[in-house]
């Protein structure tokens, strides 16, 4: 987005144009990419040996775990992986069952309760994906498999079956994004550590330009949060953060005392649990938006209620603004086209088992290659994975023409919540993001005054105002784009309370952890305070 060299102007729109046909970047991805290939293609070769035939494609819903533990230090990524393949096992039994239970006739009532499962599963997720703030991929590849289990199980497919193909590749996501920690062990978190270097140095010589302190404070954040869950907070990779911290805010660097990771899950959610928090209001808004879009697929029988609530969730699973949204939206529309291009030329060449999953194969490399860049690109690849998982017995025509009108009303309704749905839930988000860093600034700088920064409670309040800042900032450039006439009346209020937020933590770099932040800096400190509030 761009940015304006004064704080207190919001930044201006993003170019529809410039996100609509970005260009996807594949740098650093192809080592994932074919991890994410033999993920699938290992387990689903061995199924098909033993005889699980056409089934053993549904390896892939489980190897989708292998996703979700990318870019993680090994000591914790087997736990990533190991809880995502649970989780997605679980959904793949529930939904299976539910799939058994309502057989392959039509029924109202009994469509309309998956509807409200696939719905309950897309709030659940959701909300826990930005209220931990777990970021890509999200929580789409849930509600896939819990939309792929039922068309299976419906189709007279085993929920046993589905399980154990779904564990299969969970196990096999496992072992293969485990693997490069033999010869590499260290990756995730230098690559972490560099990457913040690397945007501390941007600041530093962009002369400690303001409007970039966010990202700073973002991708140091990250890496101090990579360096705990990897164990290295005392390595060189450490006291290289360590000295390039202090250099950010013009501090003598003494010994070192890593900060304090991210919160814990409890308190992140805490931190969420809120009505007007950007989590519970993306979770309102998909959900609605999974209901409707669900439920007139049925009534109007186009056969696949999932793949509408999919093309919902998929627009508004990390809650956009209405900009991106928009734009995402577009991009499921051209995904899904050209999936459903890929689909029927693989219907009709009718390929052997063996090789389609090679071809699956293919596609699980492309969508590693594309989920975190482009959109389009992504769904292109996974419509016709989803699909040829969940094969159905209607002509390719009706398929086709049933898949496209199911994702338009799914994007329609997707972004019509961003509109329609608290139409103006950024601002008291926003308002509410600023007051609690105000509080965590006025708890931080109270502290101050007899504790010195190393103190334990001096560092979770440290912690705890930098995460909220990272909150409001978030959802301050969702407000420029959805609201700009509002953003810039209000856009001093939010720059006054980022300023004196940033500014107490600098002090506390300044002061060493050992000394007491001066009472003059602190007074002053005080005083901004209270003008913040003032300033709305």
């Amino acid at each position: 987005m761009p940015m304006s060299n004064d704080p207190h102007i919001p930044p201006s729109r993003p170019s529809v144009r410039a996100l609509l046909w970005s260009r996807p970047s594949t740098r650093g991805r192809w080592a994932p990419a074919a991890r994410a290939g033999l993920a699938f293609v290992l387990p689903a070769m061995t199924l098909l040996s033993l005889g699980f035939d056409r089934n053993s494609v549904l390896a892939a819903l489980g190897s989708f775990a292998l996703l979700y533990g990318e870019r993680r230090p090994y000591r914790i990524r087997w736990k990533v992986i190991t809880t995502t393949g649970a989780l997605l096992v679980a959904t793949a039994a529930a939904f299976g069952a539910i799939g058994s239970w309502m057989g392959p006739d039509e029924s109202f009532a009994r469509e309309s309760v998956m509807v409200g499962a696939l719905a309950l599963l897309t709030a659940v997720s959701v909300f826990g994906v930005n209220a931990l703030r777990l970021g890509p991929p999200g929580p789409f590849f849930l509600v896939l498999v819990g939309g792929v289990a039922v068309i299976v199980c419906r189709a007279g497919g085993s929920p046993a079956t589905v399980v154990v193909c779904t564990a299969a590749g969970a196990v096999a996501g496992l072992i293969v994004s485990m693997a490069p920690a033999l010869w590499r062990p260290h990756g995730p978190e230098t690559a972490a550590t560099e990457a913040a270097l690397a945007e501390s140095e941007r600041f530093l010589d962009d002369n400690r330009e303001p409007s970039r302190r966010h990202s700073v404070a973002a991708s140091t954040l990250n890496a101090w949060s990579v360096l705990h869950d990897a164990a290295q907070t005392d390595g060189d990779l450490a006291h290289r953060l360590w000295l390039t911290h202090h250099r950010v805010h013009d501090a003598e660097a003494g010994a070192l005392m890593a900060p304090l990771p991210r919160p814990g899950i409890l308190r992140r959610l805490r931190f969420a649990w809120r009505l007007d928090s950007h989590a519970t209001v993306t979770t309102v808004r998909a959900a609605i938006a999974a209901l409707l879009a669900g439920g007139i697929s049925v009534v109007a029988g186009l056969g696949r209620p999932d793949w509408a609530i999919m093309g919902a969730v998929l627009v508004l699973q990390m809650g956009p603004d209405r900009v991106r949204g928009a734009v995402r939206g577009a991009h499921r529309v051209l995904g899904t086209l050209g999936g459903l291009v890929i689909f029927a030329v693989l219907h009709a060449l009718d390929l052997h088992t063996a090789a389609l999953i090679v071809v699956l194969a293919l596609l699980n490399v492309m969508i590693e290659l594309t989920v975190t860049t482009n959109y389009a690109l992504a769904v292109t690849f996974i419509t016709p994975l989803a699909l040829l998982m969940g094969a159905s017995p209607q002509p390719l025509s009706h398929q086709m023409t049933s898949r496209v009108l199911e994702t338009l009303l799914g994007v329609a309704l997707a972004i019509a919540a961003t509109w329609w749905v608290f139409p103006r839930a950024h601002r008291s988000t926003l308002r509410s993001d600023d007051e609690a860093a105000r509080r965590a600034c006025t708890d931080l700088v109270s502290l101050a005054a007899t504790e010195v920064p190393a103190s334990v409670t001096m560092r979770v309040a440290r912690r705890d105002l930098q995460w909220q800042l990272l909150e409001a900032e978030l959802d301050a450039t969702d407000s420029a784009n959805d609201d700009p006439p509002w953003a810039r009346r209000y856009w001093p209020a939010h720059a006054a309370v980022r300023a004196v937020g940033y500014d107490a933590l600098s002090a506390c770099w300044r002061a060493g952890p050992d000394g007491l932040v001066p009472e003059p800096v602190l007074n002053q400190l005080t005083s901004r305070i209270t003008a913040s509030r003032l300033t709305e």
